[in-house]
């Protein structure tokens, strides 16, 4: 008898044969755990594409209420602007609109004279400002601010040193807060420093600016 040789081609017909077969069977054994497995990716699924629609209806909506706030308080309508500032914070304070909307809180409260809410509300946003910085500047003025018209010019001392430190030499506000900072110490007792943060100041000023910060540097020192 003769016995035909098999193929290469046979082989891995028969090997795919054999491989489908047993895949089948793994299949069919294990059926319960792929439909376990199969409706648990399509939940995965489904929750990932709720939670970014959720975002996405979320930002909108954080965009329209914060351009409001924004219309009102530049039409000078502080308590309606504060107003709709405090409940784009709460509502969406993980999103850009509502970090901002913290800052301008404490601006309306600022304006309308409630220094302690003020420097809450400007802290509130402070916590957040690594990830949306562009008030943080405005936002530890308006802070100091509020602090020195409760007269607790220590803290509004803190927060103008800390400020001059974070713009660095050579920004052109660097003379604006140079001088809230001398003011502060010198109301606070702590001439001193005073000193040093006029020093500074005399560097970087001319003409009768430079005169008036000299004659006051011979006051503080005596």
């Amino acid at each position: 008898m003769v016995h035909n040789k098999l193929t290469k081609h046979d082989l891995k017909e028969d090997g795919f044969v054999t491989f489908v077969l047993g895949a089948w069977e793994y299949v069919r054994e294990n059926q319960n755990k792929f439909f376990i497995g199969l409706i648990a990716l399509i939940v995965v699924v489904a929750s990932s594409i709720w939670v970014s629609n959720s975002r996405k209806q979320a930002n909108e909506q954080a965009q329209i209420q914060f351009s409001e706030a924004v219309t009102s308080f530049r039409n000078g309508q502080i308590k309606s602007a504060e107003e709709l500032f405090r409940i784009v914070d709460e509502r969406f304070s993980n999103t850009r609109e509502g970090v901002f909307s913290a800052y301008f809180a404490g601006k309306c409260a600022l304006i309308d004279g409630r220094n302690t809410e003020a420097v809450e509300l400007f802290g509130k946003y402070l916590k957040k400002a690594d990830k949306y910085p562009f008030f943080r500047e405005a936002a530890m003025d308006g802070m100091a601010t509020a602090y020195s018209n409760e007269r607790n010019y220590d803290m509004a001392a803190g927060v103008y040193t800390d400020l001059i430190k974070r713009i660095g030499e050579g920004s052109f506000e660097e003379k604006v807060y140079l001088r809230k900072a001398a003011d502060s110490m010198k109301m606070a007792g702590r001439n001193t420093e005073a000193i040093g943060m006029l020093e500074r100041l005399l560097k970087i000023s001319t003409g009768i600016e430079r005169r008036d910060i000299q004659i006051e540097l011979d006051f503080l020192r005596g």
